[in-house]
């Protein structure tokens, strides 16, 4: 009987250390590897090296989305379990405000984020432009740009002009008109799923798209810092939280296999006369 509790002791603090390990979760935060605007108004420009980033309409109707994507699989060690996910913008500008705060449209606006189905160019459009003043129409579009119609222009078109995205979002957040302000996009199961599934299938990962839930009314839009803006504090961030695969020698599994099919088939009858131990792993036949 000692015997066994040993085995048994064994066991439990093999699997207590393995799933401590397994427990140990890493954070990271990464910058967008890319990230455009594109412009229903202005179907032929893009703006991929702009300081802003629009989502939503502007005092004429015409209707702003953006892109964005992040390296998942040059930061995320393959195999690895993602458990979270926050995207992370800062707020630049609202509709109607020339840039001044306190100014333009003061509704909270809910914005979401849809998986994007196909590949888009970023470019350098805009380059040189050091704040968001004068950027909110992009610029004639280079080779290889995303605009309204084409995510590759001239070209390479969306199959649905506005961006080729999944039909449902996968977060949403109501963002307010405080310029400087944080931005968070909260983990949910399907943001969650976007990044894991750009991990298991990095040529998949083509980001999200970013869209108002007005797309109606008059000067809706929030503008956001881009990568290109000159104070990387106010960058796109994206929080995951994973738990890396642990690995455990083949030598472990079989030791603790065995020692649990021992446990469940053998039937020890230990007594103490002249020390003697009979063992019987299968009962005899009556």
């Amino acid at each position: 009987m000692a015997i066994l509790c040993i085995w048994l002791s064994i066991i439990i603090g093999l699997s207590t250390t393995i799933m401590s390990s397994l427990a140990n979760a890493e954070v990271i935060s990464i910058e967008a590897l890319a990230d455009a605007t594109i412009y229903a108004g202005q179907v032929n420009n893009s703006d991929g090296a702009n300081p802003g980033l629009y989502v939503g309409t502007n005092g004429q109707g015409f209707t702003h989305r953006g892109l964005i994507t992040f390296d998942i699989a040059g930061n995320v060690p393959a195999g690895s379990t993602i458990t979270d996910v926050q995207l992370t913008l800062t707020l630049a500008q609202v509709a109607g405000s020339s840039g001044m705060p306190g100014q333009g449209d003061q509704t909270p606006r809910p914005i979401s984020l849809y998986s994007l189905t196909n590949s888009w160019g970023e470019g350098i459009t805009g380059a040189g432009h050091t704040s968001l003043g004068g950027t909110g129409e992009g610029f004639p579009a280079n080779s290889g740009d995303a605009t309204w119609n084409a995510r590759s222009y001239p070209s390479v078109l969306w199959t649905t002009a506005g961006g080729d995205h999944a039909t449902t979002a996968s977060a949403a957040l109501t963002v307010g008109s405080t310029f400087f302000s944080k931005q968070t996009w909260s983990s949910t199961p399907a943001l969650v799923s976007d990044v894991q599934g750009w991990l298991q299938n990095p040529a998949g990962n083509f980001g999200w798209e970013l869209i108002n839930s007005d797309e109606t009314n008059l000067k809706t839009y929030r503008a956001f810092f881009t990568r290109e803006y000159s104070d990387s504090t106010v960058h796109p961030q994206l929080q995951i939280t994973y738990l890396t695969p642990v690995p455990v020698p083949a030598a472990m599994w079989l030791f603790g296999s065995g020692v649990a099919a021992m446990v469940g088939l053998v039937r020890r009858q230990v007594w103490r006369s002249g020390f003697s131990t009979e063992v019987t792993i299968f009962p005899s036949p009556s």
